[in-house]
């Protein structure tokens, strides 16, 4: 489950893609632990061009004065994936990932992950994506095809360690309680995008960060500018020009984090 850092940070921002929330697989009389997990549409086109890489976020609604944390996730097992956590991005994202979270990789299991976290400080914070999964689709995805991604209550290889959502401050274990639902993930790919018209002619106006140049600023710009970086694509003297955010003559990773924080809305 290791990953390539240079690679992550191109998908950071696809936080604004669209996702929703599905029908909570376990409902309970009191609700004070929601965790939900994104629910991604992607197209096609767009999972080829983002090299079938599609980002994950597991979300927790509520502050609840949480000191320790337990629970798995289970991928799809013709996917493959790893997780990014607070630790590895706190730079860019701040407070966007808010647990710092423990993997640990189970031998011989490459659906799944085990998580941990725990904390002499309380966590405070509410509406918080608590990490990010980054899942690999097979090649042979097509439209139509969706990719499930689950909730933990138990290690499957692993009898023992079971959801836990405490605080120690009260000694509340809000799992014990049944006070903990959650939402399962998927990824589901959508037909590919209509290929734009052929123009003859040279286009002289750009928008500042639309690296791809189809006419808008997402996820798919800081890709190109990090493909570019790595040396993995060529751009064109408008797409260096549209790249070029820091005004330094070319695109580089400073670029990239620009375009990001537009996306995100953070000033540049």
């Amino acid at each position: 489950m290791k990953y390539d850092i240079k690679k992550q940070i191109a998908l950071l921002a696809s936080v604004l893609a669209g996702c929703a929330v599905s029908v909570p697989v376990q409902a309970s009389a009191k609700s004070d632990i929601t965790i939900s997990i994104d629910q991604v549409d992607i197209s096609l086109t767009r999972l080829k061009n983002s090299d079938y890489e599609v980002p994950v976020f597991v979300r927790l609604a509520q502050n609840v004065n949480l000191n320790a944390v337990e629970f798995g996730i289970d991928v799809d097992s013709r996917c493959r994936f790893s997780i990014v956590t607070r630790s590895s991005y706190a730079d860019l994202y701040g407070e966007s990932i808010s647990m710092d979270m423990s993997c640990a990789s189970v031998p011989g299991a490459e659906s799944y992950a085990w998580l941990t976290w725990a904390s002499t400080s309380v966590y405070y914070y509410e509406n918080s994506n608590i990490l990010l999964l980054l899942v690999k689709l097979p090649e042979t995805a097509k439209a139509g095809d969706t990719y499930s991604v689950r909730y933990l209550t138990q290690s499957p290889s692993d009898a023992s360690k079971i959801q836990l959502w405490y605080n120690y401050g009260t000694n509340t274990n809000y799992a014990e309680t049944g006070s903990v639902i959650w939402n399962d993930g998927k990824i589901t790919v959508t037909p590919a995008e209509e290929e734009p018209e052929p123009t003859t002619e040279p286009q002289t106006e750009y928008l500042p960060g639309d690296a791809n140049l189809d006419g808008s600023i997402d996820i798919l710009d800081a890709i190109t500018v990090n493909r570019a970086v790595l040396g993995k694509e060529n751009l064109s003297d408008l797409q260096v020009k549209t790249a070029d955010l820091n005004g330094n003559g070319i695109p580089d990773a400073t670029d990239s984090l620009m375009i990001m924080k537009k996306i995100v809305g953070l000033e540049i």
